[in-house]
């Protein structure tokens, strides 16, 4: 009983760079996770930050000295 002939062979050679090519994939894929990750926690990071100089620079309305106003307007 033979065995019918494929269609197509995938040579050796073929299937070295099949899989160099899915390495290759694989390594861009998590790669871009990994950066992914890091522009959010920088992104996050820089939010909380900007809330707190917020904060901290906020003016607060105070009333000024009674002799400041005089020495202004002359």
């Amino acid at each position: 009983m033979r065995l019918a002939m494929p269609i197509a062979g995938i040579t050796t050679q073929g299937l070295v760079a099949i899989a160099l090519l899915v390495a290759a994939l694989w390594a861009c894929i998590l790669t871009e996770n990994s950066i992914t990750r890091s522009a959010r926690l920088t992104e996050a990071r820089s939010l909380h930050e900007l809330k707190l100089l917020r904060r901290a620079t906020r003016k607060v309305n105070t009333p000024a000295p009674v002799g400041a106003t005089a020495r202004l307007r002359s």
